[in-house]
């Protein structure tokens, strides 16, 4: 592709010569916002929409508040296999409960978590999984939820690599949110996780402010307790952040419709869909689990994604072909 200047954008010189540079080019790492990337289709369309959309000189340019990223979390920019994170942590839970409450050891989805039944509780889905969830993070308060999930993410590691979750977030991932940031994009999470338990790192791990994170919601209640009010999470949902409501709680909690956005299923089509659909340019990136060896391959629960994604052009990213680099460095 040919150069031309790119006047007023202060971060113009981190990103013009990657995307000066040809798809066979090496390119100097210095100056590289993606050097996880392995050039190619994805990473060049990351490059030329970011260049299009920050410079007021091209017929493509739109204003920094309206330039906004989401990202689903699980699968997007952490590990989700063999489980969820956040299930992991509710096991966990619900193991440290269980001596208060002895009807778990023969009753179902609890037994299958204290026997470690992996293969049942999978088959189970979310769905009769859901009495996990209420149990093992209801009933406290916030404060105290809070504390666990940071102590279970600073002890707990993942059964495959070994590392602590915080470690297995996706390299390419990091870089594409400080590179989007660094061009004045407001940059969300928008996940059916719990928005608390994510909120709980996404600070320190992927550099989003935890009021950019959308997800699902337990109800709420307001107790004093020791003479001070205390946020209590009471069972039951607020909102479901997952298929549909996705696109509705972007509306409701950012009040734009965003530019670009990521995402690894079914799940996230909606959401990939109401962005593309804006009246805007628009930026929608699919990711794709097929690399075995450093991570897994898996297309279960993307059918429609992929079908859709290659009916509209959008971007399809395999980590076998276009991430030089799957998980961050160990810290």
């Amino acid at each position: 592709m040919r150069c031309r200047p790119l006047p007023y954008i202060a971060v113009a010189c981190v990103w013009v010569l990657s995307a000066c540079a040809g798809s066979d080019d090496p390119v100097d790492a210095r100056a590289d916002p993606l050097p996880s990337w392995i050039a190619g289709a994805p990473r060049s369309a990351i490059l030329d929409f970011v260049a299009r959309v920050s410079d007021p000189a091209h017929a493509d340019f739109v204003p920094a508040p309206e330039r906004i990223a989401v990202f689903d979390n699980d699968g997007t920019l952490i590990v989700e296999r063999p489980t969820i994170v956040q299930f992991e942590f509710v096991y966990q839970r619900i193991k440290a409960l269980a001596p208060e409450h002895p009807e778990w050891a023969t009753t179902q989805p609890f037994k299958a978590v204290l026997e470690d039944d992996r293969e049942g509780l999978a088959a189970m889905g979310f769905r009769k999984r859901g009495d996990l969830v209420t149990y093992g993070q209801a009933n406290i308060t916030q404060e105290t939820f809070y504390a666990a999930a940071e102590a279970f993410l600073a002890t707990g590691r993942h059964v495959r690599f070994d590392r602590p979750y915080t470690e297995l977030v996706y390299q390419p991932m990091l870089e594409l949110i400080r590179f989007l940031q660094a061009s004045d994009f407001r940059v969300f999470i928008v996940s059916g996780g719990g928005i608390e338990f994510i909120r709980s790192f996404s600070e320190h791990i992927y550099g989003i402010n935890r009021e950019n994170v959308i997800g699902s919601s337990m109800k709420y209640g307001l107790r004093e307790i020791d003479g001070q009010l205390s946020i209590y999470r009471q069972p039951g949902w607020q909102s479901l952040n997952a298929g549909r409501f996705k696109p509705i709680n972007i509306q409701l909690h950012i009040g734009r419709r965003p530019i670009l956005a990521v995402g690894n299923s079914d799940g996230d089509l909606d959401m990939l869909r109401f962005v593309a659909d804006g009246k805007r340019p628009s930026l929608i990136l699919l990711v794709h689990h097929d690399d075995a060896e450093r991570e897994y391959a898996y297309a279960d629960e993307t059918a429609a994604a992929r079908e859709l994604a290659a009916q509209r052009g959008w971007q399809h990213i395999s980590m076998a072909d276009d991430f030089r680099a799957v998980f961050a460095a160990r810290q």
